[in-house]
C-alpha cells in the first residue's frame, strides 16, 4: 500500500460532480493512483456514493479502484479474475470496470487485525444502511469483520471462507454488474 493523501479543497480541480465533491472531503484518503482513476472519471457514480456516506463518519484510505489493482503480485488485473484466485476466479472483475474500491485503513488503523474493532464494524453497518436498490452487491472483508456482522449474501455481502481469507488486509466493496444490483432486499 503507498501513501495515502488526503482530501483538501482544490484536490479536484477539473472534475465535476460526485468524484469532485469524494475527493475534496477531509475524511476520504487515496492513494495517487487511486485519485487519478477519480479524476479521470472512471469510478462508477455508485461506488462514489457509497464512499460518501461512509467518509461522512470516518476517514478511510483507499488503496485501489482500477489502476494499481492486483489479484496476484505481478499479474497485470484484466475483465476476469484470475483462475488461480480462489473459486472466484474467472468471474468478472469489478475492480477492471471502476465498480470497486479496497479500502486499507479505517480512522487511520489499518484492517488487518482490527476486524471487530467498533469503527470496522460500523463501516459495514454504514454500507448496510445504504437502501438495498444503491447497496454495494459485493461486501468482503476480514473473516472476523464479516462474521460479528452476521449480514447475508442476499443484502450483498460475499461470505465464502476463501474469500474471506483473501480479504484479510482490506474490505472490498464493489457492484458486480453495469447498472443495479443483486440485492434482494
Amino acid at each position: 500500500m503507498g501513501p495515502c493523501i488526503p482530501g483538501r479543497e482544490g484536490a479536484a480541480e477539473g472534475v465535476n460532480g460526485e468524484a469532485k465533491e469524494l475527493l475534496e472531503t477531509r475524511n476520504f484518503e487515496a492513494s495517487p493512483k487511486a485519485i487519478g482513476d477519480l479524476k479521470a472519471g472512471v469510478v462508477d457514480e455508485r461506488l462514489v456514493a457509497a464512499l460518501q456516506a461512509v467518509t461522512e463518519e470516518h476517514r478511510i484510505c483507499v488503496d485501489a479502484f482500477k489502476e494499481g489493482h492486483y489479484f496476484l503480485p505481478g499479474v497485470p488485473d484484466g475483465p476476469f479474475i484470475p483462475d488461480s484466485y480462489g473459486d472466484a476466479g474467472g468471474l468478472p472483475n469489478s475492480h477492471y470496470y471502476g465498480r470497486a474500491v479496497d479500502v486499507r485503513r479505517v480512522n487511520g488503523k489499518p484492517v488487518h487485525g482490527n476486524g471487530t474493532d467498533p469503527d470496522m464494524l460500523d463501516i459495514g453497518e454504514l454500507i448496510s444502511g445504504i437502501p438495498p436498490q444503491e447497496r454495494p452487491d459485493q461486501i468482503i472483508g476480514p473473516e472476523s469483520w464479516a462474521k460479528t456482522l452476521g449480514r447475508s449474501s442476499e443484502e450483498g455481502w460475499i461470505l465464502d471462507e476463501d474469500q474471506l481469507k483473501l480479504h484479510e488486509d482490506h474490505i472490498h466493496i464493489g457492484y458486480i454488474r453495469n447498472a443495479g444490483t443483486w440485492n434482494a432486499r
